[in-house]
C-alpha cells in the first residue's frame, strides 16, 4: 500500500512541477491569453445563441425544455474545459508531432510511461476559463429550470466530477483514433471529424434516432459527457444509473485507448539516425 501511494505522490510531484513550467510560459504571452478569452466568450455566446434559436418558434425539443438544453451546454463546457487542460494537446499532436515526425523518441528514452509524459507536456492551463464559464452557464440554468436545482457545495463537486468522468471519455475516444497513426501514417487521421462528431453530444440523445443513442451511449459515449450527467439533475430518480455506470465507461475508455497506444509503441519506427 505504501508503494501505490509513493508512486501516486510522485506522480503527483511531475505534475505539479510540469504546471509549474507550462503556466511560465503560457504568462510570458499574456496577449495571446487575453486574445483566446475573448474569443472563448464569443464562440461561447454565438453557441448559446443558435441554442436559444431552437426555442423561437417552439416551447420544447421533444419535451426537453430551454433551460435543461442549457444545463446540458454547461457540464458540456466543463468537460471540454477539464479534457483541453489535460488531454487536448496531447490528441491533436501524437499523431503528427510524435508518431510521424519521430518526437516520440525522447518520452521512450525516460524512464516513465510514455503516455504519462507525453500527456504531461501537453498540459493547457488557459483552458481553466472554459471550466469557469461552463460552470456559470450550469449554475444559471440551476436557478431556471423545474424544479430548480439548489446550487449547494454537493452539487458544485459533482459537476466538476461529472467533468472530469467526461473528459476521460474523451481522452480515451481520442487517445485511440490518434493512436491509429502507428499503422496509418496521417497527421489529421480521424481526430478532426470526431471533434465535429462530438457537438452533437451535447443536446439530448432522445432526439435522436435509437441508433444514435446506442452509438454516443456504448460505442463512442458522447452521451457521458454532458446529457447523462444533465439528467443526474434533471430526474434525481435516474441518479443511481449515471453514478454506477460513468465511472465504469470512462475507465473503460481510457483504459482502451491506452491499450491500442501502447499496442501502438510495438511498431513505433523511430525517424532516428
Amino acid at each position: 500500500m505504501s508503494t501505490v501511494f509513493s508512486a501516486v505522490g510522485s506522480a503527483l510531484a511531475m505534475c505539479w512541477h510540469y504546471g509549474l513550467q507550462k503556466q511560465k510560459v503560457e504568462m510570458s504571452y499574456r496577449a495571446d491569453f487575453l486574445a483566446q478569452l475573448v474569443l472563448s466568450f464569443v464562440h461561447i455566446a454565438v453557441q448559446l445563441f443558435f441554442i436559444s434559436a431552437l426555442f423561437f418558434q417552439v416551447k420544447d425539443l421533444k419535451g426537453w425544455e430551454l433551460p435543461e438544453l442549457i444545463l446540458m451546454y454547461g457540464i458540456g463546457r466543463i468537460c471540454f474545459g477539464w479534457f483541453n487542460i489535460a488531454f487536448f494537446n496531447m490528441s491533436v499532436s501524437l499523431s503528427d508531432h510524435y508518431i510521424i515526425e519521430g518526437n516520440l523518441d525522447r518520452p521512450l528514452l525516460r524512464p516513465l510511461s510514455p503516455l504519462f509524459q507525453v500527456v504531461l507536456e501537453n498540459l493547457n492551463f488557459r483552458d481553466i476559463t472554459q471550466v469557469l464559464t461552463g460552470t456559470a452557464i450550469a449554475l444559471w440554468a440551476f436557478a431556471h429550470v423545474e424544479p430548480h436545482i439548489p446550487p449547494t457545495a454537493a452539487n458544485l463537486l459533482m459537476l466538476q466530477a461529472f467533468g472530469l468522468l467526461g473528459a476521460v471519455v474523451f481522452a480515451g475516444v481520442f487517445l485511440t483514433t490518434a493512436s491509429i497513426s502507428f499503422w496509418i501514417k496521417d497527421r489529421v487521421g480521424f481526430t478532426s471529424p470526431l471533434f465535429s462528431i462530438s457537438e452533437a453530444s451535447r443536446y439530448p440523445l432522445t432526439i435522436y434516432a435509437p441508433w444514435v443513442q446506442y452509438v454516443f451511449s456504448l460505442v463512442i459515449p458522447f452521451g457521458f459527457c454532458a446529457f447523462y450527467p444533465a439528467v443526474y439533475f434533471i430526474e434525481p430518480a435516474n441518479w443511481h444509473n449515471w453514478l454506477l455506470a460513468g465511472p465504469l465507461v470512462a475507465a473503460a475508455s481510457f483504459a482502451f485507448g491506452a491499450f491500442i497506444f501502447h499496442r501502438g509503441l510495438r511498431v513505433y519506427e523511430s525517424t532516428g539516425s
